[in-house]
């Protein structure tokens, strides 16, 4: 079974039919998904962000598989070098984060926080920011001092980016004012 889904990872692309067809295998031999782990965190694999566009869409669509890789995840979200490797983390960093079918330890939490403040400041793509505004301000919810980060770090950056992180930055602040 993990040579089947290594040589099906290593042939994709980034095509809807071709991430879905293996996001439905995972799906129908659940075994794998420990494998498909080991490969989207396996940052020395040049292929490993093919990985991680599974690995998103099986936190959208079904999060609660991922609790028991949770742990691994955290752990290296934070190293992921590759552009697409990091917008897709950033969308399995929301999911993780927002779901009521998961409970995430005090550290977990703290992992997915530190690392979206990260992307935040750091030059990365308007996605991947998106993305952690959305998580951040979920997690304000429970922590008001994320609040008062977000809405610093928002206001600072707000003139200097995309029309697209403008509108994304004015729904989180009047979220959170």
């Amino acid at each position: 079974m993990k040579e089947i889904l290594f040589n099906q990872l290593e042939k994709s692309n980034a095509s809807t039919n071709c991430r879905n067809g293996l996001r439905d295998f995972i799906f129908n031999h659940p075994d794998a998904l420990k494998d498909l782990i080991a490969f989207g965190t396996d940052l020395n694999n040049k292929n490993h962000h093919k990985a991680v566009w599974i690995i998103e869409m099986i936190a959208e669509l079904k999060t609660e598989m991922l609790a028991p890789h949770i742990g691994i995840i955290c752990e290296t979200i934070s190293k992921y070098k590759n552009e697409s490797a990091i917008r897709g983390m950033s969308r399995t960093a929301y999911f993780l984060g927002t779901s009521e079918k998961i409970v995430l330890t005090e550290y977990q939490q703290e992992k997915l926080i530190e690392i979206c403040l990260d992307w935040l400041i750091r030059e990365e793509r308007v996605a991947c920011k998106v993305y952690a505004m959305r998580t951040l301000v979920h997690f304000g919810k429970k922590e008001p001092w994320i609040n008062n980060e977000l809405k610093e770090i928002l206001g600072r950056d707000y003139q200097n980016q995309s029309s697209g992180y403008k509108v994304a930055a004015r729904e989180v602040l009047g979220k959170i004012k």
